[in-house]
């Protein structure tokens, strides 16, 4: 069997190929620039978070384009076990929001984390395993190191599940993105830049994940500011850090928003905190939106 990625200047087409049958699925195109976001921070996602407005990393593709792929899911790093101060820390931030607060200590169990974002070369992989759907707009597929964008949250967590792993949740997304010291971001509490973040006014487009390794984490996460808002396996409530659970806490049981983290590629410094949290509809599939998976 051979499943292919397809999109030509008409519409997206999922085939597979089994013998002399080809099965066509319908799976429209979006464009290659969103126009106003709908999601993220109360519909600030586009001008903001980086969420759904914006333009894509398939700006100007032309002609119909085959995407396949053999690619691994992605590394992973190890944060052990143990707690950490999860919220936004005052003492070295002055931006902190309402939903941030109050900060407070969290014990989670070791996990790992993903060292960048999914590409889209491991998602078309998945793709072509049956075990994703397409995404909502084209990608170039010269531009396999790029985030995978335009999927939901469904798809992210399908190909979390096909790379036996699953999305992180909030708190360990902050967790892995800032250590046990509080930091305001991921490299520590100096102010934000182009050579540690792609954000607003770094070139305005998504670059491939990994690009800036002066902005890892403490434990060796990159891009977990900029590039692409992350989406997380917990539902957003912005009253939840009142009564969270302390040990291994997992977001409220039921929601309409999903929570989604690290700012993007249009995001201004604000949204690059490790505390700062962001939200989208659970439908939403931004061409500055991806995810990073945990296990």
């Amino acid at each position: 069997m051979i499943e292919e990625l397809y999109c030509g200047t008409r519409g997206r087409f999922a085939f597979a190929s089994i013998g002399a049958a080809l099965l066509f699925l319908v799976a429209g195109c979006g464009s290659s620039n969103d126009g106003a976001a709908t999601g993220g921070a109360g519909g600030s996602g586009g001008a903001a978070s980086g969420g759904k407005g914006g333009s894509s990393a398939t700006a100007g593709m032309e002609g119909d384009t085959v995407c396949t792929s053999d690619a691994s899911p992605g590394d992973t790093v190890a944060v052990p076990a143990g707690s950490f101060m999860m919220g936004c820390n005052a003492d070295v931030d002055d931006a902190c929001s309402d939903d941030e607060k109050p900060q407070h200590e969290v014990n989670l169990a070791d996990f790992s984390i993903d060292v960048t974002e999914v590409t889209q070369d491991q998602y078309a992989a998945c793709y072509a395993a049956g075990a994703c759907t397409a995404p909502s707009c084209p990608w170039d597929c010269s531009q396999g190191s790029l985030p995978a964008t335009c999927v939901a949250w469904d798809q992210a967590k399908s190909f979390c599940a096909w790379a036996g792993k699953r999305l992180p949740t909030e708190a360990e997304w902050e967790k892995a993105a800032r250590g046990t010291d509080s930091l305001k971001y991921p490299w520590g509490n100096d102010d934000a830049d182009c050579t540690r973040t792609n954000m607003a006014g770094c070139g305005d487009a998504i670059i491939p994940v990994g690009s800036l390794p002066d902005g890892a984490s403490p434990y060796g996460a990159l891009d977990m500011a900029g590039n692409v808002v992350e989406m997380v396996a917990d539902y957003y409530d912005a009253s939840y850090y009142a009564d969270s659970p302390t040990d291994n806490p997992t977001g409220p049981e039921t929601g309409t928003r999903l929570g989604g983290r690290g700012g993007g590629y249009k995001s201004e410094t604000l949204w690059q905190r490790a505390s700062k949290r962001d939200w989208y509809d659970t439908s939403d599939e931004g061409s500055a939106l991806g995810f990073r998976c945990a296990q």
